[in-house]
């Protein structure tokens, strides 16, 4: 029995070991009513992966408080898993706009919309 309980105990070391810088999470639906203070939302379908989330639909916003929320916010939103990628688009093309006002067109068109979407 102790040289079994001994594999075991080495086993789980090593599964440890192998899997400490590991970050993970599934969550298949969250609602938010009124959480962390003044969040109200829905999510479906959460992958968090090294602290960065990934939903199939992502809404999170704030309503207005008369005292620190002033009018109604949207805090984070996500569809289809696209907002990290967007988000990189968004912040390659406008320091690619800031250094080097290098855009062509379409690059201008897509920083116009990406910077509505994101401010």
């Amino acid at each position: 029995m102790s040289k079994l309980k001994s594999y075991f105990k080495k086993v789980l070391e090593e599964i440890s070991w192998r899997t400490h810088q590991w970050n993970f999470k599934y969550s298949n639906f969250e609602l938010l009513l009124n959480e962390g203070g003044s969040t109200w939302g829905l999510k479906i379908c959460v992958f968090t992966i090294n602290y960065r989330e990934y939903a199939l639909l992502s809404f999170e916003s704030r309503l207005p408080n008369k005292t620190s929320v002033r009018k109604f916010t949207v805090d984070h939103w996500d569809v289809l898993f696209l907002r990290n990628w967007l988000w990189k688009m968004y912040d390659d093309l406008s320091d690619r706009d800031l250094w080097s006002k290098n855009l062509s067109t379409w690059e201008s068109i897509k920083l116009i919309i990406l910077d509505k979407l994101f401010n």
